[in-house]
């Protein structure tokens, strides 16, 4: 059973010319030394190089080109119909959690703090406010530090 033909034929060309040469090598050093293991190997991949360029056929190629295509369009299948892969129990967030955290993201990117909800504010406020006092006197002692450099 033929095939369908998955190399162009530059590729093909390259294919033969490498199969040709490793082949050539293979013989080569097999006539010189006839229990050689390396040289063995080189003239059967050689020769599968050969065999690919001539047909313009890789298996590897084909068997890697039809796993990534089934797993796109496993993927691709289950992004846009809508149904989420994952069931209640793996994914305990809700769209307005999601929403409340995009929201609160954007503002921290920005540096507008007064997107934040007061339920967050109230339940991160003492650490905030350690932090916020920390970074205050570290760029008090920056400043010192660079009108002072003794």
């Amino acid at each position: 059973m033929m095939q369908q033909a998955n190399l162009s034929d530059k590729n093909a060309f390259c294919r033969f010319a490498l199969g040709t040469s490793m082949t050539a090598f293979g013989i080569a050093k097999v006539s010189r030394n006839p229990n050689c293991l390396k040289s063995r190997l080189m003239i059967a991949l050689g020769a599968m190089k050969m065999a690919e360029g001539i047909f313009k056929y890789c298996p590897a190629k084909a068997m890697l080109n039809s796993n990534v295509e089934t797993a796109m369009n496993t993927s691709m299948q289950s992004m846009f119909s809508g149904q989420n892969s994952m069931s209640s129990e793996q994914n305990p967030m809700s769209s307005e959690q999601i929403g409340k955290l995009m929201k609160d993201f954007s503002s921290a990117i920005t540096g507008n703090s007064s997107d934040i909800t007061a339920s967050s504010a109230s339940s991160s406020n003492s650490s905030d406010t350690s932090t916020s006092n920390q970074h205050s006197s570290d760029s008090k002692n920056s400043t010192t530090k660079a009108q002072n450099p003794s």
